[in-house]
């Protein structure tokens, strides 16, 4: 790895041990980079990152009321075209953290309803990259790995990382390894009947339709001012604004609970949309968490947010292309 430039010599380890001294070594930024991209029908984001990891650039795109197939994969085009101009060294790989199930041998979308078009799309086709440049992987799935990996301080083997954006959806990483089931569907739970304070249809409903972005909206699309207000009057303690978070809270603590009693996990973090909100939203959370799982076997357990923000499943995108590179 020296010889083809991709890691350098820093130092030297000297211990009272016979022997070899350990040489010190780190991966070298300017040897190269990757791109990551995650998105959902709201937004696209997309970071740069250099071979060591460091990040060199971050851009989010807002899409629009009703984003296509063919308005998504331009502004990646785009996207790509731009870190391409600004990158460090050799491009080694691309990382696509995608809504809805995947392929990834294939590398493959099979299908998200919000974007009008996105069903069965070939990615390499559609962006002109080869699968040893372009890696795919569900966008939560993406998250869980990127907080798995790059949270410096993480000894954290048992991980649950769910994602309430315009859908919801969870990923489970179990003794280090991530939990991609037989037909990569793992974590998708948008259609588990849903359970909360106002949920009085003896019907079963959806939790993606109880538990998102757009059930806030119910009768009109979330725009980027529309969910800014939201944000804006929760946390200014806006008492019916306060009322539809803790409606949302509630879902996302009993989906917690559910979660914990199958897998137990040592940590819960969130990602997404209700994040903005911060800790008013995270307490709501807990405590939701803490009611649901009252009278059972297991604690609740610490939920935080995830370390990376919003671009959390981008750099977990990038990270994953990374993990994938082999030098030549």
């Amino acid at each position: 790895m020296i010889g083809t430039g991709a890691v350098e010599e820093v130092g030297i380890e000297y211990t009272a041990e016979a022997g070899r001294p350990k040489r010190q070594l780190k991966l070298r930024g300017d040897y190269g980079s990757f791109i990551g991209f995650d998105f959902d029908a709201r937004n696209i984001y997309g970071v740069l990152v250099d071979f060591a990891q460091s990040t060199l650039e971050k851009i989010k795109v807002s899409l629009t009321e009703r984003p296509s197939k063919d308005e998504v994969i331009e502004h990646l085009k785009k996207a790509i075209g731009h870190f391409s101009n600004t990158r460090q060294g050799n491009l080694h790989g691309i990382g696509l953290g995608i809504p809805g199930p995947v392929r990834q041998k294939e590398r493959i979308a099979v299908d998200y309803p919000y974007i009008s078009g996105w069903k069965n799309v070939k990615l390499c086709d559609e962006l002109g990259f080869g699968p040893e440049i372009l890696r795919i992987e569900h966008n939560t799935k993406a998250m869980a790995l990127g907080e798995y990996w790059l949270e410096e301080t993480a000894s954290v083997e048992n991980l649950i990382c769910i994602n309430v954006r315009t859908g919801i959806s969870a990923a489970i990483i179990s003794d280090g390894h991530l939990i991609r089931g037989a037909h990569e569907i793992a974590g998708e739970i948008g259609g588990w009947s849903s359970k909360g304070p106002e949920n009085t249809n003896p019907k079963p409903e959806w939790l993606e339709n109880r538990a998102t972005v757009r059930a806030i909206f119910p009768r009109s699309i979330a725009t980027p001012e529309a969910w800014a207000d939201f944000v804006e009057s929760c946390q200014r303690e806006d008492r019916k604004a306060l009322q539809q978070l803790s409606i949302m809270a509630s879902y996302h603590g009993d989906t917690v609970a559910r979660l914990t009693q199958l897998v137990d996990p040592e940590m819960v973090v969130f990602a997404g949309a209700f994040n903005e909100i911060g800790n008013p939203y995270l307490e709501q959370i807990r405590q939701a968490t803490a009611r649901a799982l009252l009278g059972h076997f297991v604690a609740p357990p610490p939920i935080r947010f995830v370390s990376q923000g919003e671009f959390s499943g981008a750099q977990g995108a990038a990270a994953l292309s990374a993990m994938h590179f082999k030098p030549s």
